[in-house]
């Protein structure tokens, strides 16, 4: 076995019978592997193959064929396997994207290559997948979980998972969800409280849509003259990246419907990527009821529905692939369009290696395939209006709601002016919205309130001695969730009953401050007795089909009130919603962030966007202490132009994106001190270079998360130039990580939290 150097672009062989092979596998080295494929085995570029590796099995990709041995070939050691993947083998086109995505990203081509494919579909047999199911009685764990609360907290949330979900529960889900180990749910069925049990892993289809008519609206001239220009370009086979800013209701969707039909109709295939949040059925149903060969790729779907997707759009059975951030990778060929819906959702960052963006991985496959990119958004990110400004993305503007729909009217509420009868259950709820919810709620309309914040309150804090209750394990306060009677920290899940007296100095009260969803929630009931309330965030969207069954509720108006987080300001069109309201503008607001001034703007100007969606005109109620903001200023007036050149103003000052690219690295140890030194190494070896500011040592602004300390790395990189000699220094930075010191490697970071 011998190092093939780096990873380079590979020529599209004939299947190789009796020759080497190189082989990329999953591992932060930046080389492939050269292998002796047995006499008769065939492999093509882009097979997948298992080899020896350091003493275990390893799968990985074929990256050249016929390759010439460099050393004895006798010392060369042999694929073990070639895997039968029913003839389907990675496209040319990701094979060059996986290429791409390494260079531009710092990964190996290993590490971008399994990227691409969905482990499901690595697989031939049906798994059997291992979940947990109560060996007791219900009422019986109900006590146990009480019992287990003071002294096993991770065998109580194991527990109480099991409990919530109401049916056998995948033990991958219940580790996820948890934040626990083996140990916990080990020990649980060791003294018979749940018992493990292998469940066949079944080709589940897309849970059912709501139900949404396949209807054609008609087009205006700015949505006629976006479909045309796109389709232009398509029908030329040249590469283009198109930004459609549309106001929110404009009909963004028809114009991507549109341009669809004329590509399939070209024979020619398409993807379209919308952001996990807001991949709703109602969505999917928007694009399945148009297109009969749309395959769907989510993570909601069992891994073998997943596989039986993947399959179907390699093998040419489904020609549109809709899905979330990974669904970039579909193994479909001669696309002709890639569509990006929200654009500005920072989820389309991938959070661990490859740290890809999606849209910048669309727009490099676009140019691979010579296909479209369609970026959609009300309130496109700086850097893709920057480059729209400057000529490098076509600017498509739908400056109009489509059909009947009207902006709403948006009232800026001034909390500093409420008295204190304004505050209900702890939540302030201003005059203005309490009567304008009465209002909408007498005539039978419905109400959307957002807050960005789960549970009932952020924080527990002494009147005394002033001293929140913080995390043992990280440098945060822990939320109070009032249905669950525990303190809960919202980044390593450890738990804790509330505690009778401060730890600190023993005052016998605690006060609750600030509010959640679950305050809000109690604060409507408490003010409405008579309406349907129900909340959507984190904690009660944790069973399977949870969040499409609240949604066909609401459209079906079982619901008068649906309270929840960012899960609602998104993808949502239910037109007999008349009225939202922001109980907090301001979270978010003064996060220590570049970009908390355009999150805040943009989740304002979008959730604003779910009311006067039909026929009925709608209101908007922001609730905030800073009515002078800027962001909320902005948003209030629907200005998009207003908030951009502001806030471009400030990213000018301090040279952050648009008018620079960031690179991130992320040091965490248990001990502060490895963190640090690590983080020093790091700033010597990026050294002085023209055109780089380089932000650190310092601690990040959640110093310690689960018990491990961390440190980052910030170079503001001027020119593509100075990037590109600042990745350089950086390439093989992961060899400083250790076994207790984690180094991460993020390029165009979307926080710096």
């Amino acid at each position: 076995m011998t190092a093939a150097g780096s990873a380079h672009e590979a020529p599209r062989n004939d299947a190789a019978t009796s020759s080497f092979v190189e082989v990329a596998l999953k591992l932060p080295l930046r080389k492939t592997f050269t292998y002796r494929l047995a006499p008769g085995a065939l492999a093509k570029v882009g097979s997948r193959v298992l080899v020896p590796f350091r003493g275990r099995a390893m799968s990985g990709i074929v990256t050249r064929t016929e390759v010439d041995a460099t050393i004895d070939p006798s010392k060369i050691r042999a694929v073990d396997q070639v895997f039968d993947d029913g003839g389907v083998e990675l496209p040319e086109s990701l094979m060059r994207l996986a290429e791409r995505m390494a260079v531009d990203y710092g990964c190996s081509l290993g590490e971008a290559l399994d990227a691409t494919v969905p482990s499901s579909a690595k697989r031939r047999s049906v798994r059997r997948i291992p979940h947990l199911d109560l060996a007791i009685p219900r009422e019986t764990a109900v006590v146990a979980v009480g019992e287990l609360e003071e002294k096993h907290q991770p065998r109580a949330r194991v527990l109480r998972a099991v409990l919530e979900f109401g049916a056998p529960m995948p033990l991958n889900e219940i580790k996820q969800r948890t934040g626990t180990s083996d140990s916990p749910w080990k020990t649980l069925v060791k003294h018979g409280t749940l018992r493990r049990i292998l469940v066949d892993e079944e080709a589940e289809p897309l849970v059912p849509a709501v139900e949404e008519a396949a209807i054609r609206h008609e087009l205006n001239a700015e949505q006629q003259a976006a479909v045309d220009r796109v389709v232009e370009r398509v029908e030329a086979r040249e590469h283009r990246a198109f930004l459609l800013h549309g106001v929110t209701g404009s009909g963004k969707t028809e114009v991507y419907l549109r341009i669809l039909e004329r590509v399939r109709a070209a024979g020619r295939t398409a993807i379209v990527l919308v952001p996990e949040i807001a991949l709703t059925p109602q969505t999917v149903g928007r694009f399945a009821s148009r297109f009969p060969d749309v395959a769907v790729l989510h993570s909601g779907l069992t891994g073998a529905e997943r596989a039986r997707q993947w399959r179907r759009l390699a093998n040419g059975d489904a020609g549109i692939a809709i899905g979330a951030r990974s669904a970039l990778f579909a193994p479909l060929r001669d696309v002709g369009l890639i569509v990006l819906d929200e654009e500005q959702e920072s989820s389309f960052k991938q959070d661990t290696t490859p740290r890809y963006h999606a849209r910048e991985l669309a727009i490099a496959r676009g140019e691979i395939e010579n296909a479209c990119v369609v970026l959609g958004s009300a309130t496109p990110t700086l850097e893709s209006y920057g480059r729209a400004k400057r000529g490098l993305f076509e600017l498509l503007t739908l400056p109009e709601r489509a059909g009947a729909g009207t902006q709403p009217k948006i009232i800026v509420e001034d909390l500093r002016r409420e008295d204190k009868e304004s505050a209900v259950c702890g939540v302030v709820i201003s005059r203005t919205l309490r009567v304008l919810m009465r209002e909408r709620l007498e005539a039978r309309d419905q109400v959307i309130l957002f807050l960005n914040r789960r549970g009932y309150s952020p924080v527990l804090i002494c009147p005394s001695c002033g001293t929140p209750v913080k995390c043992p394990h990280c440098d945060v306060t822990m939320a109070w969730h009032v249905r669950r009677a525990r303190l809960i920290c919202h980044y390593c899940c450890h738990e804790r009953r509330r505690p009778e007296l401060c730890d600190y100095c023993e005052h016998p009260k605690l006060h609750e401050l600030g509010a959640g969803t679950e305050r809000v929630e109690a604060a409507v009931q408490s003010l409405f007795p008579d309406a349907i309330v129900a909340r959507m965030d984190a904690d009660t969207m944790n069973e399977r089909g949870a969040h499409e069954r609240v949604l066909a509720s609401f459209r079906k108006r079982h619901i008068d009130v649906l309270i929840g987080t960012q899960m609602i300001a998104k993808g949502l069109d239910f037109p007999d919603v008349t009225l939202v309201g922001v109980v907090s503008a301001d979270t978010g607001l003064f996060l220590p962030d570049f970009r908390a001034a355009e999150r805040t703007f943009q989740l304002l100007y979008q959730v604003a966007g779910r009311a006067g969606r039909g026929a009925k005109p709608g209101t908007v109620v922001f609730q905030t202490l800073s009515p002078e903001n800027y962001a909320i200023k902005a948003a209030a007036a629907i200005d998009y132009e207003a908030f951009v050149q502001r806030e471009l103003e400030y990213r000018h000052a301090t040279a952050y994106p648009p008018w620079s690219r960031l690179i991130r690295v992320l040091l965490d140890a248990r001990k502060e001190g490895e963190a640090q030194s690590g983080a020093r190494r790091v700033c010597d070896r990026l050294g002085r270079l023209d055109g780089v500011d380089v932000l650190g040592p310092a601690p990040a602004v959640l110093s310690r998360v689960k018990d491990r300390f961390r440190y980052h790395v910030v170079a503001k990189c001027r020119t593509p130039e100075s990037f590109r000699a600042a990745m350089e220094k950086l390439r093989t930075i992961d060899d400083l990580a250790t076994r207790s010191l984690r180094v991460m490697l993020d390029v165009d970071p979307q926080s710096l939290l």
